[in-house]
């Protein structure tokens, strides 16, 4: 959707401190902010970012405005001084923008919550904005980092240390999570599990007439995940209905599994749940915008999520 810069940056910069400053009043009644999720959606899939390509101008933009929403949670950079963590990918430069909330007290345990924020950019002459694919798992991510740093400040943070990774050059062949996982300052042995969020903003794709639904792959391979899975839905206000082997083909589960950056922690061990809504029509599509994101489902899915972090972090 076309948009100027100015309005698309003012729109979103002063809504969002808007939305931050209301935040650091809101002691007593900490939640996910649904209008946030909105907000971010919007922003990322603006035609001035034109796609968000890896290496390109809107992709920068993208990561620095993503850096910028950790700042203001009072998140600490992962990389010492600084959020960002930049990598080459044949003759592309891309980053990789990470955040922590620490736990409570001490802790050398770290819970990841990934989404990448690069797309397709511009092909033969058309914006592919992917709103869906991957501006809603971005905005989930950030809703998560808003939500818990915000407990954090008010002294009820989790006892495990929380990364936020927004990865750029999931469309280079996971480019960003690959460089991510070889680059490790932590061990990861103390890494407990990623919960990757990519493209989660569509009811398009049902398992069966429910739209209110999602998709959850890795619990094949870690099992125990799946009853934590189930415990978080019970504690929903509107429970999803949850898929865990993509319509039924479990061949194409295992295929679908590892084509996004969760597979670069299944290589080295890390456990790892992948959340998606499915692949629809609007997929790789100039045609994936933000009007055709479901945001009622898309906070569902944020708080199924919220649910499943503090119930794994409890256990630690």
């Amino acid at each position: 959707m076309k948009k100027t810069f100015v309005t698309a940056v003012l729109t979103f910069f002063f809504s969002t401190i808007q939305l931050f400053s209301q935040s650091q009043n809101l002691t007593h009644n900490i939640s996910v902010d649904s209008n946030y999720i909105k907000n971010i959606v919007t922003y990322l899939s603006d035609d001035y970012l034109e796609g968000r390509g890896c290496g390109t101008k809107g992709g920068m933009i993208a990561g620095t405005m993503i850096a910028t929403q950790f700042k203001h949670n009072n998140m600490i950079p992962f990389y010492h001084r600084t959020f960002t963590q930049s990598f080459k990918k044949d003759t592309i430069i891309g980053r990789n923008i990470i955040g922590v909330v620490r736990a409570k007290y001490y802790s050398e345990k770290y819970l990841i919550i990934s989404a990448h924020y690069d797309h397709l950019g511009i092909l033969e002459g058309k914006i592919y904005n992917g709103a869906d694919d991957n501006a809603s798992g971005v905005a989930a991510m950030l809703a998560l980092s808003k939500y818990f740093s915000q407990l954090r400040n008010e002294g009820k943070g989790l006892t495990v240390n929380l990364i936020f990774a927004a990865f750029d050059g999931k469309e280079y062949n996971m480019a960003g999570s690959e460089n991510f996982i070889n680059n490790l300052p932590v061990s990861k042995r103390n890494i407990i599990c990623d919960i990757n969020i990519d493209q989660i903003g569509s009811i398009f794709a049902p398992p069966s007439k429910d739209t209110n639904y999602i998709l959850v792959l890795g619990t094949k391979s870690y099992p125990r995940l799946k009853s934590t899975i189930e415990a978080a839905n019970n504690k929903m206000k509107y429970p999803l209905e949850i898929n865990y082997d993509f319509y039924g083909s479990k061949v194409f589960a295992e295929l679908f599994y590892k084509i996004s950056d969760q597979n670069s922690f299944v290589s080295v061990g890390i456990p790892s749940l992948f959340f998606t809504s499915g692949i629809h029509m609007h997929t790789y599509k100039p045609t994936d915008d933000y009007y055709f994101i479901n945001f009622p489902v898309l906070f569902n899915r944020t708080v199924l999520i919220k649910n499943i972090v503090e119930i794994i972090a409890s256990s630690f």
